[in-house]
C-alpha cells in the first residue's frame, strides 16, 4: 500500500534536481525502508544478482552493480530540458553500495520486438520522432565547449569500449587520444586498414552535445505511436557524431532500421568509417 510518506519522497527527488551541483549523497535504505525493501524482494524470489525489480504494477527499479546515480540525473536533464519522451524518475537509493533507480514503467513493447510488424506510416511516424530527439539533444548547451563528461562532470560509462568508469576529457583531442586514434596512426603497419579512415577525419572539429550512447530499437518502447527513449546510463557530452555511431555499433545487424535511421539524422559516415575498422582489430561488445 503507498503511503503518502512515500509519495512525498518520489515529488522530493524529481523536484530537486539541481544539475550545476551534483545532487549527493545518495541515501542508503536503512530502518523500515530497508526491512519492506528485503520482505519485498523475498516475496518475488528475487535472487541478490537480479537486475530489474518490480514491486508495483507502475514502477519498475534498475538495480546492479553497474547502475550510476548519473543515468537518473541524465533521465531528469532530459525531461526538465526537453519535450523527449523519457521515464520519469520516482526516487534513487542504495542498497549496500548498489544504486537503484526507481522510474515509472513505461506502457508498450520494445521497438525492436515490433518494428517489423509496423506500417510504412508508422515506420515514418517513428523515424519523425528520433529525428526530433536528435534536434533537441542538439540544442542543448553543453557547459564546456569540448568536454567530454557525464551530464554532472563525471566519468562515462559504455562497457563496449571499457569495464571501468572512463574521463572525463578536457577536450576531443584529449577523447581522441584515450579511443587510441594517435597510437593507430603511428604504427600504420600494424594498422592498415586504419588509415585512409582516420586521414578523413584528422583535424575536424566538432561541438559537444548531449548523447543517449546506446540509442537504438531495443531502447525505444513503442505504445500506440508513440515511442518513449529510455536506458539513459551511457548518455553524456560527447562530440557530435557520437550518437550516430555508436546506433551502428549497437545495431549494425538490423538493416531494416538502421537504413531508415540513417535517412532521418545527420550522418557522420567517415566517423563510422573509423569504428568499423577498428572493429577489424578489437573485439568491441
Amino acid at each position: 500500500m503507498e503511503t503518502k510518506s512515500e509519495g512525498k519522497e518520489e515529488d522530493t527527488f524529481a523536484s530537486s534536481i539541481t544539475f550545476q551541483v551534483p545532487w549527493f549523497p545518495v541515501r542508503e535504505l536503512s530502518g523500515f525502508e530497508l526491512f519492506k525493501y528485503k520482505l519485498r524482494r523475498r516475496l518475488r524470489n528475487y535472487t541478490p544478482d537480479w537486475k530489474f525489480l518490480s514491486f508495483r504494477s507502475r514502477t519498475f527499479v534498475k538495480a546492479h552493480r553497474g547502475v550510476r546515480y548519473q543515468e537518473a540525473l541524465s533521465m531528469e536533464f532530459i525531461a526538465q530540458n526537453t519535450t523527449i519522451p523519457v521515464p520519469r524518475v520516482l526516487d534513487v537509493y542504495t542498497v549496500n553500495g548498489i544504486v537503484h533507480i526507481v522510474q515509472e514503467r513505461i506502457p508498450g513493447r520494445v521497438l525492436q520486438i515490433d518494428w517489423d510488424h509496423l506500417s510504412t506510416e508508422e515506420k515514418q511516424s517513428c523515424m519523425l520522432q528520433i529525428k526530433d530527439f536528435f534536434t533537441q539533444l542538439r540544442s542543448l548547451k553543453p557547459p564546456h565547449p569540448e568536454h567530454v563528461q557525464s551530464v554532472d562532470g563525471s566519468g562515462l560509462s559504455d562497457n563496449r569500449i571499457e569495464n571501468y568508469i572512463w574521463g572525463p576529457f578536457s577536450s576531443h583531442d584529449e577523447f581522441h587520444k584515450f579511443m587510441h586514434h594517435d597510437v593507430f596512426r603511428q604504427r600504420p603497419h600494424h594498422y592498415p586498414n586504419l588509415q585512409e579512415p582516420l586521414s578523413k577525419v584528422q583535424g575536424k572539429k566538432y561541438k559537444s552535445v548531449f548523447c543517449h550512447g546506446d540509442l537504438g530499437p531495443h531502447n525505444i518502447i513503442w505504445n500506440d505511436g508513440k515511442a518513449v527513449f529510455i536506458d539513459w546510463e551511457m548518455a553524456g557530452w560527447f562530440p557530435e557524431y557520437w550518437d550516430y555511431i555508436r546506433t551502428h555499433e549497437a545495431r549494425w545487424w538490423f538493416t531494416s532500421w538502421l537504413d531508415m535511421f540513417k535517412e532521418a539524422v545527420d550522418r557522420y559516415d567517415d566517423e563510422w568509417d573509423v569504428q568499423f575498422a577498428m572493429k577489424g582489430y578489437f573485439a568491441f561488445r
